[in-house]
């Protein structure tokens, strides 16, 4: 038996995993769809106990010790803590608001936003349709302007859209930034129908300065495309208050099932053990997290 490496590190957002571990092979002793209980066990234990951990956070550094703990209690050997150092972004007050139909907005900061000043500001809303869209414009012709991009992802089996459609997400900013763009809102990269706005990292270009972008939730997205489409100015008072604290400290988490024959070469099973902070940090990535826990001590049966 080969050694099995389990890694769960501090890593940025990437695609859920399913919420409970199943097995589809009778071979195994697991009828399809029934539950592995030491999935569920991490899963349960982390998301009670820890809940949310955004990296670089002290909520962070409690579901190290816990995953830590939880490795030592099911049997996992030669646990190492590796610190390193993160740049932390925490989430600040968000709230939006249309005029002249005075309605709220359901946003909330994407990762490495920019923030607003406390007061906010308030400004004309230009729509595009697609990322393409917005880069065909020149530089700095949406000076004073929040930018909204639509874009909606379309629903797959197999979440296959989930890379192509946020592309809004991750790139978006950045492009509205360097148009001028006073800020930026973009729909939910989801194809949910409620007002949960859907966070995520995004990145910037070197030298451009971040400026205030945010998700809207499906909802308020298909509302302000309404507004849009009745062809009168609609603005957008908003407030995004995040911030950067600096380099604080992250770590990786590995442990070890240890096999009986060192000549072979390890296999690594790794998922990231940080989660966004808007939910109760089960998915991305505790659920895969468990996944691979228990797949390491399921083949050391």
């Amino acid at each position: 038996m080969t050694r099995t490496l389990l890694a769960l590190a501090a890593l940025s957002l990437a695609l859920p995993a399913t919420a409970t571990a199943q097995r589809y092979d009778s071979r195994y002793g697991m009828e399809p769809g029934a539950h592995d209980e030491i999935a569920w066990d991490f899963l349960e234990g982390i998301t009670t106990e820890v809940g949310p951990r955004l990296a670089g956070t002290e909520d962070e550094a409690r579901g190290r010790a816990w995953a830590i703990a939880w490795l030592r209690a099911n049997g996992f050997a030669n646990i190492v803590e590796e610190p390193f150092q993160h740049n932390t972004w925490l989430r600040g007050e968000e709230r939006g608001a249309t005029a002249p139909f005075a309605q709220s907005l359901v946003l909330a900061a994407l990762g490495y936003s920019g923030a607003t000043p406390e007061e906010g500001i308030a400004a004309e809303v230009v729509q595009f349709a697609t990322l393409d869209a917005l880069r065909a414009v020149p530089d700095g012709s949406l000076a004073g302007k929040i930018v909204y991009l639509g874009h909606a992802m379309r629903a797959t089996q197999d979440g296959s859209h989930y890379g192509y459609f946020g592309s809004p997400r991750r790139q978006a900013p950045g492009v509205a930034a360097q148009k001028g763009a006073a800020a930026i809102l973009i729909r939910s990269i989801g194809t949910d129908n409620d007002r949960l706005p859907h966070t995520g990292g995004t990145s910037w270009p070197d030298g451009v300065e971040p400026i205030p972008a945010a998700a809207l939730s499906n909802p308020d997205a298909d509302n302000l495309e309404r507004m849009l489409e009745r062809g009168e100015p609609v603005s957008v008072e908003l407030v995004l208050t995040p911030r950067h604290i600096g380099m604080t400290q992250s770590g990786n988490v590995t442990g070890e099932i240890v096999g009986s024959d060192p000549s072979l070469p390890p296999v690594l099973l790794a998922c990231h053990l940080d989660s966004w902070d808007l939910g109760t940090g089960a998915i991305d990535d505790a659920s895969g997290c468990a996944i691979a826990a228990a797949a390491a001590l399921r083949v050391a049966e």
